[in-house]
Parts: C-alpha cells; structure tokens; sequence
C-alpha cells in the first residue's frame, strides 16, 4: 500500500499517479465518445444508421481496457454502418482500426507506415491476441508523443 506523506508538496507525485491519471483520461474520452454514438437518432447518416448498441459500446471498451496503457493517444471514434463503432489510431499513412460489429467478433487491422498489413483479423481467443494489438498500439502511442507531444489538442 502507498501511502501520503504529511511532508509531501502538492506538486509532487507519488508513483503511478501520473499513469492512472493518464488511463483514466483516455477512458474517460472514450466512454463520452460512445456514450455520444449511442444517442445517435435512428437513420443518424439519410441511409438508416443505427445508433450503437450498449452491447458494441461495451465491447469497444471493454477491448479498449485491455490494449491502453497510460501512454496510448485517443483514437478517433466514429460510428459505422449497422450500429458498428470504429476505432482508429493514425500516424502518418500508419493505422490500427478496431471496429465492433453487433452480433460479431472485432475486426482488428494494423497497416504500417510502408503500407505492409502487419494484423489482419478477428480479435480475440480465436483470433489476434490482445497483446500483440497492444504492442502495435504501444508503439504507435509512442511515435506520436515524439513526434506531435501536443496531439491532445486534435481533440478538443
């Protein structure tokens, strides 16, 4: 157990402060982006959209829990055809996308900055483990906090 000092400045941390801050961002992000796509109207995109199902809405985060760490940058979340979400992280031509289906696995692509498909498939027991999703994720995470530290600013 950690515990507080009476001594201790407020500026100071103790460790893993910084890091639960940081998860706790992101999934807080994430759950106001699906909470938004599931009040979607119905036929939300003139095509007969439906909005995200608290079942895919789940998923996602569920999903999302397990591959983010404190290092991971928001991915962009918008909703797909047939009440699915997508998830997607981009650098450069670099992408991961999961998209949650109603009713189906995840489908978890990963293309790398020259284009080869590094991941292609379900996501899952059966298919791509979560660890090697968040190994890509971590390391795409990290190439963007180099290259672009204000990256938070993309969504605000």
């Amino acid at each position: 157990m950690i515990r507080r000092t009476q001594g201790r400045s407020t500026g100071q941390r103790l460790a893993g402060e910084r890091e639960i801050e940081s998860k706790l961002e992101i999934q807080t992000y994430v759950i106001d982006k699906l909470r938004e796509l599931r009040n979607l109207p119905y036929d939300w995109d003139g095509a007969g959209g439906s909005p995200v199902s608290q079942d895919v809405a789940q998923a996602a985060y569920r999903a999302l829990d397990r591959i983010a760490d404190f290092r991971t940058v928001f991915p962009f979340i918008t909703p797909g055809e047939e009440g699915s979400v997508l998830l997607e992280w981009r650098a450069g031509r670099e992408r991961i996308e999961l998209e949650f289906f109603p009713d189906d696995a995840p489908f978890v692509r990963h293309v790398d900055s020259d284009g080869h498909v590094r991941i292609n498939g379900a996501l899952g027991d059966s298919g791509t483990g979560y660890g090697e999703v968040r190994r890509s994720l971590s390391n795409l995470s990290s190439r963007i906090w180099v290259a672009n530290p204000g990256w938070k600013s993309l969504f605000s």
